[in-house]
């Protein structure tokens, strides 16, 4: 049989290059960035919302059934804000500062509260300082 169009046929011809392709993981901490994007562009498109309580954790509607998760801040490491959240993905993600949608879209929630801010560099949130208060005289 043969390629339509003046395409050469090239059965039986050897391949040079039998690497194995590498395949990356979306998660691993070089790929950061694009992945807490890709994590916030999900949730976003979902139509889920962060919702924040008067314990400081944020409240987060879950996709696969009735119920929502909770979100908290866990702490700061490399000058990144590392959240925890009660779903499957952020057991097995903590390694990442952002483990999954619905930490993604807590951030962002931090961020228009001005908590937080978008760190290019850093490829994550980061604090925010609150701004410095008048001291009574």
């Amino acid at each position: 049989m043969r390629y339509p169009a003046g395409m050469p046929n090239r059965y039986g011809q050897p391949v040079r290059d039998r690497r194995p392709a590498v395949l990356v993981r979306a998660d691993d901490p070089e790929n950061q960035a694009a992945y807490t994007i890709a994590c916030e562009a999900r949730g976003l498109r979902e139509g889920h919302r962060a919702r924040a309580l008067g314990d400081g954790s944020l409240l987060v509607k879950a996709s696969s059934g009735d119920g929502s998760y909770r979100v908290r801040v866990a702490g700061v490491r490399d000058g990144l804000l590392v959240l925890r959240c009660s779903c499957p993905s952020g057991d097995y993600r903590a390694r990442l500062p952002v483990p999954c949608k619905h930490a993604a879209l807590a951030a962002r929630r931090l961020e228009r509260e001005g908590l937080a801010r978008w760190d290019e560099d850093l490829g994550g949130w980061s604090p925010r300082r609150p701004p410095a208060r008048a001291h009574a005289v």
